[in-house]
């Protein structure tokens, strides 16, 4: 496990109550079988969860470490997340959450890191002019 110190602060914001074990502070999609317990699967996606208020920011946590896959093919194939979370020493471990790269994909939703660590296509998407969407917009997505 990689330790973000150097990275100062980077911030993210998350759907917390999604899968979650508060207890052990361990977030993922394998938490719970609920479709053998309620008959039924939930099998909306991001996008989906997300128009229908299913899904949305509801809590800001800051990354501390990363568990990368040093055996994966891929450039870069992350395993897990901890995170450090306000709810206190008392919650998850010591105040810490482990979060599964899946989860991660499925249920965070604003993410703020050091400028660099971002590619340049990506800072230059920054010279784009604004779209104003209305408040209300879920998520900030526009209407198709």
């Amino acid at each position: 496990i990689e330790s973000l110190k150097d990275t100062t602060a980077m911030y993210f914001s998350c759907d917390v109550g999604k899968f979650s074990d508060r207890k052990r502070g361990f977030l993922s999609l394998q938490n719970y079988d609920y479709a053998s317990l309620l008959g039924t699967s939930f099998n909306m996606d991001k996008r989906q969860r997300v128009m229908t208020h299913a899904s949305g920011s509801s809590h800001a946590m800051t990354m501390v470490a990363v568990d990368i896959d040093e055996t994966s093919k891929d450039k870069l194939k992350v395993n897990k997340w901890m995170v450090e979370n306000s709810w206190g020493a008392t919650s998850g471990h010591r105040g810490h959450m482990i979060m599964t790269d899946e989860w991660f994909n499925e249920y965070m939703f604003r993410l703020v890191i050091n400028k660099r660590y971002v590619e340049q296509k990506y800072i230059d998407m920054l010279k784009q002019k604004p779209i104003m969407l209305p408040a209300w917009d879920p998520m900030f997505m526009g209407e198709e």
